[in-house]
């Protein structure tokens, strides 16, 4: 299995490395890695509960605000994309219940998948396009950070969603499109020789 952690993590920093960076199309993401400032966890699990990934955001939180961005990388998981949806909305309702009421989280969470959406024509729709990771992750940001940007940019979101959809159209959406199936078939390939190959397919 730590071998199987060493290549999902080498993945997933081709990924943050090649399309992330690459493309810029993260800003807080891209600064936090610059100042070491964030973590990844793997979970080599084949069907992980909620609690493994509470666990991670538990030793972020013990770092007392020095992660702005974190990921936690199932490289056995094999749930589609919406099933993935579902298991990040699980996992966002148990990080909230077990809080003190009135409380709220300290880290926001997104869902990545592998199987996401394949072309796109609005920014918005492209969101799925660009969190093709090699396999589902689900991020994590520190809420406080992301309110600090939205207290002084109304609709960051969507300015962010169209930035990146001009700097992928400027380079262009089939040859990042290329990008993320070459870092896919990596992953594949190197899964099969450690035996570890679970397909996750919509």
């Amino acid at each position: 299995m730590e071998e199987l952690r060493r290549e999902a993590l080498r993945l997933h920093s081709r990924y943050l490395d090649e399309v992330v960076r690459g493309y810029g199309l993260c800003p807080w993401a891209d600064r936090a890695m610059r100042d070491g400032r964030v973590r990844r966890h793997v979970i080599a699990d084949a069907a992980p509960p909620v609690e493994a990934a509470l666990a991670f955001i538990d030793a972020v939180e013990l770092e007392g605000g020095a992660v702005d961005v974190g990921f936690v990388i199932y490289p056995r998981l094999t749930l589609t994309a919406a099933a993935f949806d579902g298991y990040a909305e699980r996992l966002r309702r148990a990080d909230q219940t077990r809080r003190p009421a009135g409380e709220r989280p300290r880290y926001l969470m997104a869902a990545f998948h592998p199987f996401g959406a394949e072309h796109f024509s609005t920014p918005f729709q492209m969101v799925s396009f660009i969190r093709r990771t090699p396999d589902p992750t689900i991020q994590i940001v520190r809420a406080d950070l992301l309110e600090a940007i939205r207290a002084e940019r109304d609709d960051v979101s969507g300015e962010v969603a169209r930035q990146n959809q001009a700097r992928v159209n400027q380079q262009g959406a089939a040859r990042l499109d290329a990008l993320l199936r070459d870092i896919r078939s990596d992953r594949d390939a190197c899964y099969a020789a450690l035996g570890a190959a679970g397909e996750t397919r919509d």
